[in-house]
């Protein structure tokens, strides 16, 4: 366990940051009502975290999480909280989900709307790159497993099917170039 972990999970009233459809603020609304029907459009992240040999971490879903869980996802999941740059939310979920301190660059972001057992995930994301040499000690809490691999290799259980993973991954992945991206990482 990780003295920065956070067992409290998934809290509902929590409140987000809700946005238009490029990214912009528009106010705030509780993590269940920005997840529960069609939602709210809220500010949210993905933070690929390489190793120094170009790994990648995934991370598998808990049971315990209301979306997706049991699918494979980015190495690091969440939402920017009032008062947080994403690049902050980044390190913040770094410590809390995989036990790491590490800084994070903002590559850009995307909108995207996916249904899930009556819920759904209706966010403007971000996507962030970090690296690490520290180890990873993951939140049992938030996460079920989990694992390096290298980009080429995730590529391929991908079309092979092979695993299930999270929209936002695949979307990510489509949508950013991470080989190219990779050796900027600091």
């Amino acid at each position: 366990m990780s003295k920065w972990h956070d067992l409290g999970g998934e809290q509902k009233e929590q409140k987000l940051i809700t946005t238009d459809e490029q990214g912009n603020p528009v106010g705030l609304a509780s993590r269940y009502d920005c997840h529960t029907g069609s939602g709210k459009t809220h500010l949210a992240f993905v933070a690929f975290l390489f190793d120094n040999d170009g790994n990648i971490y995934l991370q598998k879903r808990s049971n315990q999480k209301s979306l997706w869980d049991g699918y494979w996802d980015v190495s690091i999941v969440s939402h920017v909280l009032p008062g947080e740059t994403v690049e902050q939310a980044a390190q913040r979920r770094g410590r809390e989900e995989l036990g790491v301190d590490t800084d994070f660059k903002d590559m850009g972001g995307f909108y995207y709307f996916a249904h899930y057992n009556g819920n759904c995930e209706n966010e403007y994301c971000h996507i962030l790159l970090g690296k690490t040499n520290q180890q990873v000690i993951h939140n049992p809490v938030e996460i079920a497993e989990v694992r390096k691999i290298h980009l080429e290799d995730l590529e391929e259980e991908i079309h092979k099917e092979r695993i299930h993973i999270t929209p936002w991954l695949e979307i990510a992945l489509e949508k950013f170039d991470l080989n190219n991206s990779y050796p900027d990482v600091s």
